[in-house]
């Protein structure tokens, strides 16, 4: 997968290429070899049939395993997982790792109540908790995928951390589930879901619900401002819907000004090391 050109804006993305176009031929070639012999990689066909913005695409890419039909099928998985964007994936794992067990650490050992509105697998959570040495942590972890959450649950169940965690299906954005959440949660995480969200309007409201519904102590989200592979996710690959996988790349500063007139303070920002995703830890 390469770049062939500058990184187009978001209302670019949006628009179909014109047919006398290069690039039109080029993504629609890079898409049907992606959709017949890319389907030999495990990851290229959870992608298609899961959706490249799902959590279950997130979580293969997190396991770095390559899988896949026959040999082919292996070498192009590991062409997959070796792309810059599910390089960055992975390091945005690692720093929201970090970013919790420091939260945790802070807390000194208090009863702590953590929510994830769109976890998907949530295997970063899990990681921390399977250390053992915070008993006092309570999970929910909410995604609108009902596939994903069976497969997290199991997960759970192996880990042995059924009693911390419970889960539940619903909409990140919707206003009346967060209003039933209970009890109210320390941190709110919010990895994955802002780029999937072309409005900003929306973001910027549900950070509000957020502040007015839940009142968290601490607000962990992840805003990807930056990916020379744009173009070619949004022109060859395919979202949940089975639509066309248009992200949205922002400043990091927009979601922070947004979060401030919510509310929250103190921002911390980490970069991952290929400059594709900031991770920000904010305090209420």
């Amino acid at each position: 997968m390469r770049n062939i050109n500058k990184i187009p804006s978001f209302e670019e993305l949006l628009k179909p290429l014109p047919a006398y176009s290069p690039k039109r031929w080029y993504y629609r070639a890079a898409s049907l070899l992606l959709q017949t012999i890319g389907m030999l990689s495990e990851g290229i066909k959870i992608g298609y049939t899961q959706g490249f913005d799902s959590g279950m695409i997130m979580n293969y890419v997190y396991e770095n395993t390559p899988h896949g039909s026959l040999y082919i099928g292996r070498l192009l998985d590991k062409a997959f997982l070796n792309q810059i964007t599910c390089k960055a994936f992975r390091a945005v794992k690692q720093i929201v790792q970090d970013a919790l067990t420091t939260y945790l650490e802070e807390g000194k050992g208090k009863p702590t109540f953590i929510m994830d509105l769109a976890s998907g697998k949530a295997d970063y959570i899990y990681d921390v908790l399977d250390h053992g040495q915070y008993k006092n942590v309570k999970v929910l972890l909410r995604d609108i995928d009902r596939v994903a959450l069976e497969e997290s649950k199991t997960i759970a169940a192996g880990r042995g951390l059924l009693k911390q965690i419970r889960f539940e299906q619903g909409d990140a954005l919707n206003v009346q589930g967060l209003k039933e959440i209970s009890p109210k949660p320390n941190l709110v995480v919010e990895i994955g879901l802002y780029g999937i969200i072309h409005d900003d309007n929306l973001i910027r409201k549900h950070l509000f619900d957020l502040r007015e519904f839940l009142n968290p102590e601490a607000l962990l989200f992840n805003v990807q401002t930056y990916n020379p592979q744009i173009e070619l996710i949004a022109r060859a690959l395919k979202n949940r819907d089975g639509e066309r996988c248009v992200w949205h790349l922002r400043p990091v500063e927009n979601i922070i000004e947004w979060a401030w007139e919510a509310g929250f303070r103190e921002a911390k920002i980490t970069m991952d090391p290929y400059n594709i995703y900031a991770v920000v830890m904010m305090k209420n």
